[in-house]
């Protein structure tokens, strides 16, 4: 099976536009930070009560393991007797990937490999994959009717950095490409999914779990920092955001989100632009925390070491992923 929404390499210019996209989103980010300046943006998280971080982290982690619960039960409705535990463990290293690490390969990369390396199939282990993006991308989508009140503003803010960078090299139309080709690769492997329409409503469940987490953490951050948001706006906004960083204009999203961030809770959720700085950096900061774990894991999955159980596949390094 085709494997290439999560293949290790990619072509030379689509490296290139995702280093420039970060050099020019972090570039922007550090722009912002000092128009507004950087120590009142980094004081303000003096106003929220130390007890409140810890909150902060637990809601966190929760939204780490709603998505571990996700893909967990995506894998046991195709009939694949996989420990939990070790499921846990491919979900943070992908996650510590994804997040912690400045590369471009995509913490699906991560839980591809270390899947294969315990005995899943690397079809099934992919078509898996696929499912569970799908099932979080239609949680953001339920979400996105909440951003339709923006409209009229986001048809006349089109001047992002990024999303010009996106628009001159042709990312959009590279990027459905991509969707159409990976669609039809994976079909045959989706259908024992689409088969079972309880299982996917069981893990669209908790990927609004973990939406409602990542909601909470921005409502509470907010309000402790002394102004308000309804929470339907946070969601709109954030599903916006969602949208925006799948763009692949920048590594890992970085740089972009915190612009994304900055801008749109400014402007649509009119809270202050310094909130909105800190609170980007606050949620880039939280996501690397509470995947920290992953680091445990990584290290085994990037060696090819022999997995706890056999299965049909031999041990396979990263390197050697299919293609």
């Amino acid at each position: 099976m085709n494997t290439n929404f999560v293949q290790t390499k990619e072509k030379p210019i689509l490296t290139i536009i995702r280093w420039l996209g970060t050099l020019v989103s972090l570039g922007v980010m550090v722009y912002l930070l000092s128009k507004v300046g950087w120590k009142q943006a980094l004081d303000s998280f003096g106003q929220i009560p130390w007890w409140t971080f810890v909150i902060f982290l637990i809601f966190g982690l929760g939204s780490r393991i709603s998505t571990f619960a996700r893909w967990h039960s995506l894998l046991r409705a195709s009939g694949e007797l996989i420990d939990p535990k070790d499921s846990l463990k491919l979900t943070f290293a992908g996650l510590f990937s994804s997040n912690v690490l400045p590369s471009t390969i995509g913490g699906d990369v991560f839980r591809l490999a270390g899947a294969i390396r315990i005995g899943i199939s690397a079809s099934l282990a992919a078509a898996s994959l696929v499912v569970d993006r799908l099932v979080g991308m239609t949680g953001m989508f339920l979400a996105l009717p909440l951003a339709l009140k923006f409209l009229p503003f986001l048809r006349e803010a089109s001047s992002l950095p990024a999303m010009g960078l996106a628009v001159g090299t042709g990312v959009f139309s590279k990027f459905f490409a991509w969707l159409r080709r990976n669609i039809n690769n994976t079909l045959q492997s989706l259908t024992k999914w689409l088969r079972q329409p309880t299982s996917l409503a069981k893990a669209l469940g908790f990927t609004i779990i973990h939406q409602a987490f990542t909601y909470i953490i921005i409502k509470v951050f907010v309000t402790s920092m002394g102004e308000d948001i309804p929470i339907l706006t946070i969601a709109g906004i954030w599903s916006l955001i969602y949208f925006i960083t799948l763009l692949p204009v920048s590594i890992n999203g970085l740089g972009l989100q915190e612009i994304s961030v900055t801008n749109l809770f400014s402007t649509l959720g009119g809270i202050s632009i310094e909130t909105s700085i800190a609170l980007a950096i606050f949620l880039r900061i939280l996501w690397m925390l509470v995947s920290l774990p992953g680091a445990f894991f990584i290290g085994d999955i990037l060696a090819g070491k022999q997995p706890t159980k056999q299965g049909e596949h031999d041990t396979m390094p990263l390197e050697e992923l299919p293609k």
